[in-house]
């Protein structure tokens, strides 16, 4: 199994720390605790956010699940429990989709009865969805697959093999789109696939530790986590991470932020790129969300999830709506759930 997995992805997406600080209208913005637990990915809809549970708890509470709560706060909901920790989530107009190490699954919105759409893998981790498949990535048995939604006893596809450390994933309505890690610093790639199979084609090498990845009508983005392979020894990311972006056809990469501590989960929308900074290469270990024009330009940064006494904040999921950035903010204290999902409000 990849590395970097447990590290970093075990995901599913937004912002980086800013070398410019927080912008004059930061102190209009609001951040609130929508629910604590143990979140990792993350997604949104028109009413409710929606994460996983990667682990612990204390006594009493759900772990190992699949939540839900309202955009504006209230009441969490447990959709679904599981066996294993879960990891990526992805939703459409009916059903949210998510994956254990070795599941993907999918339950109606409201809950029900969970349907398996594939079984028996080797650590599944961010997983996203178009109209007729789910996609996700098997980071130990490092392939891509892909999988017809709605069950029906369909066994899974293998799209891409051998890949070297794979870890986000995106689509839109004619490829996927993936980041190989590479197995050295800046040996990464970002790559893409037509969604039935074919040749992979790859869209930007010599990438340093690329993780989350997400696509619009135009362009690709993803995160490079910066230095890596070099510090396993303590596991600590330098503030080299970039934010890139790059043609769907390919071409010339482009930089829209640099100097970022450990850029990881990625989303966009009509004007900016949201990611965040797992506070890894950070001297007080604190978290942050980020936001930079579609262009380039400043990075902002949204909230930070700082510091505590039992550790350095992680930063996981992150998602976006028309007004507001959700992320999962955690400290992994073994059985211990101390993180939260988050809402910061105007983006």
């Amino acid at each position: 199994m990849s590395m970097k997995m447990n590290r970093f992805l075990i995901p599913a997406l937004t912002t980086v720390a800013a070398c410019g600080g927080l912008s004059p209208s930061s102190s209009n913005r609001t951040s609130i605790e929508l629910a604590s637990g143990s979140p990792n990915g993350i997604a949104v809809d028109s009413t409710s956010v929606y994460w996983t549970n990667m682990g612990g708890g204390p006594a009493g509470t759900i772990i190992d699940a699949v939540m839900k709560v309202p955009l504006s706060g209230g009441p969490t909901v447990a959709l679904a429990s599981a066996d294993s920790s879960c990891f990526g989530i992805a939703v459409d107009a009916t059903s949210v989709y998510w994956t254990t190490l070795d599941t993907v699954m999918q339950l109606p919105l409201d809950g029900g009865t969970p349907v398996t759409l594939a079984s028996g893998l080797n650590g599944a981790g961010e997983i996203v969805v178009d109209a007729t498949n789910a996609y996700w990535i098997d980071q130990g048995d490092y392939m891509l697959m892909k999988v017809p939604i709605g069950g029906g006893g369909n066994a899974p596809t293998t799209l891409a093999s051998d890949l070297e450390s794979p870890n986000g994933i995106a689509v839109d309505s004619t490829s996927v789109y993936w980041t190989n890690g590479g197995n050295t610093d800046s040996s990464g790639t970002v790559m893409k696939l037509p969604l039935d199979g074919g040749a992979p084609v790859t869209l930007a090498a010599g990438q340093n530790n690329p993780s989350g990845i997400v696509v619009d009508s135009t362009n690709v983005y993803w995160t490079n986590l910066g230095t890596y392979w070099t510090n396993l020894g303590n596991g600590t990311v330098l503030g080299n991470g970039t934010v890139m972006k790059v043609a769907l056809d390919g071409g010339t990469a482009v930089t829209l932020a640099s100097g970022q501590d450990g850029p990881s989960r990625i989303a966009v929308d009509s004007t900016s790129v949201y990611w965040i900074n797992s506070g890894d290469g950070a001297a007080n270990g604190d978290a942050a969300v980020m936001k930079v024009p579609l262009g380039g330009g400043t990075p902002v940064m949204l909230a930070s999830t700082p510091y505590s006494a039992l550790g350095p904040r992680e930063a996981y999921g992150i998602a976006v709506d028309a007004s507001s950035v959700y992320w999962a903010s955690d400290i992994q204290q073994g059985e211990v759930a101390t993180g939260a999902v988050m809402k910061v409000t105007p983006k």
